[in-house]
């Protein structure tokens, strides 16, 4: 850890109160040159840091520059205890696509995580881009290991239980309610604000899954004007009073209670409790022939069941559902 980056720990930690050039230094055992130095070098970055003569120097209570160590000081005891990996880029192509990259060439702890401030090459389902511009949204991967009696018909639950991570950390601790729109997106005011792409390295021939990446893209305070023709679907969440380094953390602390902690039934009910979908009329396409019905309810693998008539039903295991009626507003 460099200069920069122990004044950046040290601030981050202590981030309700000044601190004196002279007792970071005595702490961190460094010049208060160095210091000087390095607080001009954050403010370079973005940070904003006020400082005073008589006080010190603390990160503002409105900075909302992401950071590795923002996100840890606010992670779960658990993880903290844990002490999981964080890797930070200001800008990459994507970050489920470096994931891959450091998997194929060093060897990754379980739970490590990828940020970014900013995705060039962001990527959603179906090879659709992900908008990811600067200093407006959390960008993040998870690598999971899974063990070997994995159950690849349960991979879907993977997604699921991130989708409820997402939705569950912004209702705790934003003044906003999110919702879940089967699969894979959360919804907050009728806009999409956040997608979830969850990818496997498998070995099919011995049915064993070696790694699972999953990434998250939120719209945490992107201006309408990026979304282009997408405006009328996708929005930001925009909440008061919360940091994008918190929510970034809450989620990763509530997936990792999910994925590891909470039984796939309690999942479930609360992926039903949020989702926008149960009770609604929608539409599908399945082999080149439209459906529509009711939804009906999850099953113990996250497939949606359609009720079509009195006497059919249909379960959808992956693809795209429409919801009738007035539902983007």
């Amino acid at each position: 850890m460099n200069t920069k980056q122990k004044i950046l720990k040290y601030l981050e930690e202590n981030r309700d109160d000044f601190i004196s050039g002279e007792d970071m230094a005595k702490k961190l055992n460094i010049s208060r040159t160095a210091i000087w130095k390095g607080v001009n070098s954050l403010r370079d970055q973005g940070f904003v840091i006020n400082s005073s003569t008589n006080k010190g120097y603390q990160i503002d209570k409105d900075c909302d520059k992401i950071s590795e160590f923002g996100i840890k000081h606010n992670l779960s005891d658990e993880l903290k205890e844990k002490d999981i990996d964080i890797i930070y880029y200001d800008s990459i192509d994507s970050t489920n696509t470096e994931m891959k990259r450091r998997l194929y060439s060093e060897k990754l702890n379980n739970y490590t995580v990828i940020v970014a401030d900013e995705q060039t090459g962001g990527r959603g389902r179906r090879g659709r881009d992900f908008i990811s511009p600067k200093g407006s949204g959390i960008y993040f991967s998870i690598v999971l290991f899974p063990e070997d009696n994995f159950d690849m018909s349960s991979f879907d639950l993977v997604t699921v239980r991130a989708a409820v991570a997402v939705a569950k950390s912004i209702n705790e601790i934003t003044d906003k309610e999110a919702k879940i729109k089967w699969v894979n997106d959360v919804f907050v005011d009728g806009k999409k604000v956040c997608g979830i792409l969850s990818e496997a390295d498998s070995d099919f021939e011995n049915r064993h899954i070696k790694s699972i990446i999953v990434g998250i893209g939120i719209n945490f305070s992107t201006k309408e004007e990026n979304f282009g023709e997408l405006k009328n679907k996708a929005g930001s969440i925009n909440p008061k009073g919360v940091l994008r380094s918190e929510l970034c953390a809450k989620i990763i602390s509530n997936f990792y209670d999910i994925y590891y902690h909470q039984s796939n039934e309690s999942v479930l009910d609360y992926y039903t409790k949020y989702s926008n979908v149960i009770n609604q009329e929608v539409e599908f396409e399945l082999n080149s022939k439209k459906y529509s019905g009711i939804a009906e309810k999850f099953d113990e693998k996250g497939n949606l069941i359609v009720k079509l008539d009195d006497s059919n039903k249909m379960t959808l295991s992956s693809g795209e559902i429409s919801i009738r009626g007035d539902f983007y507003r």
